[in-house]
C-alpha cells in the first residue's frame, strides 16, 4: 500500500486511480499523518455480505418496536 503526499496526489491523481482501479490501495498523508486511504470499491457481493454480517451483530432487547408503539398507543389517554 504506497503512501504518498497529498502534494503529490494533486499532481496524480490520474495515476492514482488507475493503481485502485487494479486493486491497490493508496493512502494519503499530510505532515506525516495519514489523512485518506483511495482504495477500489466492494463488490455487491461483499457489500451484501458485510450489512449481512453487521445484522447478524446486532442483539435486540426487549420487545419489537412495533409492540411498543401499539402498546403506547393503547395506553394514551385522548
Amino acid at each position: 500500500m504506497p503512501a504518498i503526499s497529498v502534494e503529490e496526489a494533486k499532481q496524480s491523481l490520474q495515476d492514482i486511480l488507475e493503481k485502485v482501479a487494479k486493486g491497490e490501495e493508496v493512502t494519503i498523508v499530510q505532515e506525516g499523518k495519514v489523512v485518506a486511504r483511495v482504495v477500489p470499491p466492494l463488490s455487491k457481493e461483499q457489500r451484501l455480505a458485510r450489512r449481512k454480517a453487521f445484522r447478524n451483530s446486532i442483539n435486540v432487547k426487549g420487545e419489537p418496536l412495533s409492540a411498543t408503539v401499539i402498546r403506547l398507543r393503547e395506553e394514551a389517554r385522548y
